[in-house]
């Protein structure tokens, strides 16, 4: 054997027996070896058509656990884990509590459609892009709450109203105005449950539709705020200066009268 390749098999040799003493070591100091995580499945989820009534009575139940996001996320959540299975019942669904109230009480974006917008997300990959957009306009367009939980809410045929807005500052406040009901209030929180289930049920509807292949958006905006758009809204725009697809004319009407 040539002097070289002795050099070689000596340092192969001595590489080789210090790796199996740390081993070794390691096991008799009771050292665990580390474990290589598996990579997260890509999107999209798994998905199968899910009972829509049922993620609804879920949703309002769920509210009182742990608030208006954690409800229509885990409504949906736990109704794939029973027709699915894998991988969704890896998700945790503490996780989702943060988005009470918008987001810790901040009124921001309603907790019912944070949590279903994520599981939209999971389930449906680059197509949450369309769902999405048509749950957060019916949202903003639908008069909250429905009549379908009075059969076992704490409060039925509560008084509704069209907030224009996804966010939960502008809902929460229309309704207690017109309940005449504070926030902190046994019947505000009734009819925010119902509004998570709701939510969460729309989504369901949505998500089946989209898995049959009938998914079709039909959300449009008021003609007086559609008129904003063309100025103000996307790359295409005269300005492209405002982010949002909220109704600006609920706090603009000082900004927009000339445009009317």
């Amino acid at each position: 054997m040539s002097e070289e390749k002795q050099k070689l098999s000596r340092r192969k040799f001595l590489v080789e027996a210090v790796a199996i003493g740390a081993v070794t070591l390691g096991a008799t100091a009771g050292i665990k070896p580390k474990k290589i995580a598996a990579a997260a499945p890509a999107l999209p989820y798994p998905y199968q058509v899910l009972d829509v009534n049922l993620v609804r009575q879920r949703g309002y139940n769920n509210y009182f656990l742990g608030g208006c996001m954690y409800a229509s996320a885990k409504a949906l959540l736990d109704t794939l884990v029973e027709v699915v299975g894998s991988p969704w019942d890896t998700i945790p669904a503490d996780m989702f509590k943060f988005g009470k109230g918008g987001a810790l009480n901040w009124g921001t974006l309603c907790g019912a459609l944070n949590g279903s917008l994520a599981i939209i997300e999971l389930a449906a990959g680059s197509s949450a892009e369309t769902i999405g957009p048509e749950l957060m306009g019916w949202y903003s367009k639908f008069p909250f709450p429905s009549s379908a939980h009075d059969t076992y809410c704490h409060f039925p045929g509560q008084v509704t109203t069209v907030c224009d807005s996804p966010l939960c500052h502008q809902s929460v406040s229309l309704w207690c105005a017109a309940a005449n009901a504070t926030v902190s209030s046994s019947e505000k929180k009734d009819r925010c449950a119902k509004l998570a289930g709701d939510t969460a049920a729309k989504a369901a509807e949505l998500l089946n539709a989209w898995s049959a292949s009938t998914f079709a958006a039909v959300y449009q905006p008021d003609a007086d705020f559609a008129r904003c758009l063309p100025c103000h809204v996307g790359p295409t725009s005269r300005y492209d200066n405002v982010q949002g697809q909220i109704d600006c004319l609920e706090c603009h009407t000082d900004k927009t009268t000339h445009h009317l």
